[in-house]
């Protein structure tokens, strides 16, 4: 994986992270940059001040989406503060609504009074034509009875008899009141029905609206959780780019100081094994080369790689005959092995462990490098460079019978 130009390593590293699937990162690629041919002294140092400077730019690029986060919670939180304010102000109507309805319900009552109240004097109204009738009977005035007892109901009757001249004027007036009396106890149940209806749809307008409320504060708040997830994982990221960014120059200078002559294979060049290279174990490919989107932030980056996947403690074996130029832990990505493959073709292993080879040992292919199972991981990370540019693994290395 190792061996870049300075630019194309940088320009992805940012996007990756740690674990499966991820690229490494800018401070590997000042090694990866030294592991190729060796350039001036002048060289060195402008190579070193560019990938400083492409450090920094991603530390710059990450504060700024440290910021756009930040700006995106601000406003997030002031639209919860504003639904809080909402949720207060229909509690208050609620209550209201509440106590309204309390209110329908004595006036509900005060209606069934009055209705009782209508009911009796229809009652006494009703006696009192009873012994009009009476009387009439006693009276002997036959005809009237018969008038009288034609009808069916007390209205037809108090209709008939208003026609009655016998009828005083007392009378007429009672029979009146009967009528008045009727229709007022109608409206009186008619208003108690709309007076309900309306409490009632008042008090289900109210609890629906609070339940939106809920509803919209709940969908808020899971964006601001997720919304400071992503700040804490962006900080993280920013925190670990300044560190590499202060290592950066330590570990140039160490690598300057180690470098041995490259690699002069004594059989088949690299180059002229392409599409029949050994795999470095029998793991498929969980992860490709090239661009990639990322799991966590959904944005897209470039993958230099493979991820395969294995075991923990699958060995991890060399793809062709070269010189170990790397071999130890690289903080931030667990352990890491580069051979030189001579004409400045490199390969990278990555997240492995128990490695067997320390720098300069020459190995050959199929040699086991070290161990999957970097903190329990089922996978590792495999690449392919020449004069730096990552390459295509899958266009080198042998088909898979499938």
């Amino acid at each position: 994986m190792v061996i870049m130009t300075c630019r194309d390593l940088i320009t992805c590293s940012v996007k990756k992270r740690l674990g499966p699937g991820r690229v490494l990162c800018p401070a590997l690629a000042a090694l990866c940059l030294l592991l190729c041919a060796p350039p001036s002294h002048g060289d060195e140092i402008a190579e070193k001040k560019q990938t400083l400077q492409e450090v920094k730019q991603q530390i710059s690029e990450t504060a700024s989406e440290i910021q756009e986060k930040k700006e995106k919670e601000q406003t997030l939180l002031q639209q919860l503060d504003h639904l809080e304010q909402q949720m207060a102000n229909s509690d208050a109507a609620l209550k209201q609504a509440g106590k309204a309805l309390i209110q329908a319900q004595a006036n509900i009552d005060a209606l069934e009074d009055k209705i009782g109240r209508y009911e009796t004097i229809l009652k006494r109204s009703q006696k009192d034509v009873e012994q009009r009738l009476r009387t009439l009977y006693t009276s002997g005035d036959l005809s009237s009875l018969r008038l009288i007892f034609s009808t069916e109901t007390p209205l037809e009757l108090a209709e008939n008899l208003d026609f009655l001249s016998r009828i005083a004027s007392h009378d007429k007036k009672l029979l009146t009141s009967y009528r008045q009396q009727t229709r007022q106890l109608q409206k009186a149940r008619l208003d108690l029905h709309n007076e309900l209806a309306t409490q009632q749809q008042t008090l289900d307008n109210r609890q629906q609206y609070k339940m939106q409320l809920a509803n919209n504060k709940k969908q808020k708040t899971q964006l601001v959780s997720r919304i400071q997830r992503d700040q804490a994982a962006l900080k993280k990221r920013l925190a670990q780019l300044e560190e590499r960014s202060k290592n950066l120059s330590a570990l140039v200078t160490k690598l300057k100081e180690n470098r041995s002559t490259s690699f002069v294979p004594t059989s088949q060049p690299f180059s002229a094994a392409r599409g029949h290279i050994p795999w470095p174990s029998s793991g498929a490919v969980r992860e490709g080369f090239g661009t990639r989107q990322d799991r966590s932030y959904g944005t897209k980056y470039k993958s230099n790689g493979l991820e395969i996947a294995a075991v923990p403690g699958t060995p991890v074996k060399a793809i062709w005959p070269g010189k170990v130029v790397f071999s130890a832990p690289f903080k931030g990505y667990g352990n890491l092995i580069i051979i030189d493959h001579g004409s400045q073709y490199y390969s990278l292993y990555a997240q492995i462990i128990n490695l067997k080879h320390a720098v300069g040992t020459v190995v050959e292919a199929g040699d086991i490098l070290a161990t999957s199972g970097y903190e329990q991981r089922d996978s590792y990370h495999l690449e392919i460079r020449h004069h730096g540019t990552p390459v295509d693994p899958t266009e080198w290395l042998a088909p898979r019978n499938h």
